[in-house]
């Protein structure tokens, strides 16, 4: 028994020892989350560029902005990026945002984020997949607007006549986008900017 106990502690010990060997590869590093130039940014500039009658348009209002859209290859999504209104921020009052997969009529995520308005602030979300080829909605909702129609106001690239979609860029492409909620529905009138940041 005395013989076992011996031999049983020495291959622990030996198992300990072999286990942290300095020589083994470290472990692969977690997928970023950088929201630095990104997909959509890339998009919403080169869409911007394509139409001189095309514009960065900051007062788009009514509740809820969305838009369509779908991905060539598989991604996660980490983090979501809008600039929100100042009396909302300045009273504390969260955006819903949502992302829905039209294709399997599912709520893929659903979050309540305060977003600065002074610039586009990044906020993580719970890592959700999308898959390539599914067609999801992406939307900010404001949850309070205060009686007021002017907090619901967004930033937008609007297009002033015919929309170009479909718009692609590195993959992602968006395909319709709509306006409503008090208001509305104000459909394709431009995209709205909701940075959807992929690992």
């Amino acid at each position: 028994m005395k013989t076992f106990r011996t031999t049983a502690l020495v291959l622990i010990a030996f198992n300990f020892l072999t286990g942290c060997d300095p020589n083994d590869p470290a472990p692969p590093p977690l997928p970023s989350c950088t929201t630095v130039n990104s997909d959509f940014t890339q998009l919403f500039a080169a869409t911007l560029a394509s139409n001189s009658v095309f514009d960065d348009y900051t007062n788009m209002d009514l509740l809820t902005h969305e838009y369509t859209f779908s991905v060539a290859t598989n991604e996660t999504v980490c983090a979501v990026g809008y600039q929100g209104n100042a009396v909302l921020f300045a009273n504390n009052i969260p955006y819903t945002v949502e992302i829905f997969d039209n294709t399997n009529n599912a709520l893929v995520y659903s979050g309540s984020h305060f977003f600065d308005s002074a610039f586009t602030d990044y906020q993580s979300v719970i890592p959700t997949n999308l898959v390539a080829g599914n067609t999801y909605t992406i939307r900010r909702i404001v949850t309070n607007y205060m009686g007021n129609i002017g907090t619901t106001t967004g930033r937008i690239l609007r297009f002033n006549g015919s929309n170009p979609y479909p718009v692609t860029t590195n993959g992602l492409t968006i395909t319709a986008s709509d306006f409503y909620g008090t208001g509305g529905p104000v459909t394709n009138y431009g995209i709205p900017y909701i940075d959807i940041i992929f690992q």
